[in-house]
């Protein structure tokens, strides 16, 4: 999952391991939209397939997601923004 924070909504954009596109959604930066990418995130998790959240966190308008996703037991990784069109955020 990698995920592109803004102070009023996040993208986020999932990927196998193979950088293939499974699906992508825009939701709000507030707590009670979370579930929303949790919920679509679901459909592609397996016991061979772990979610990773990779999260672009510029200015720290992920913070409030980052310690939700760790609160319920997610993989969160900070990822630098000057590296974000390298990274390799995948679901294996």
């Amino acid at each position: 999952m990698g995920i592109d924070l803004h102070k009023e909504t996040h993208t986020a954009v999932m990927l196998d391991c193979w950088n293939q596109k499974l699906g992508e959604i825009t939701f709000e930066n507030k707590p009670s939209e979370f579930s929303k990418l949790t919920r679509k995130v679901s459909r592609f998790v397996t016991e061979e397939k772990t979610a990773v959240y990779g999260l672009e966190n510029a200015y720290g308008y992920g913070r409030a997601l980052a310690v939700w996703l760790l609160e319920k037991g997610n993989v969160v990784k900070d990822v630098n923004t000057s590296l974000s069109p390298w990274r390799l955020t995948s679901m294996c």
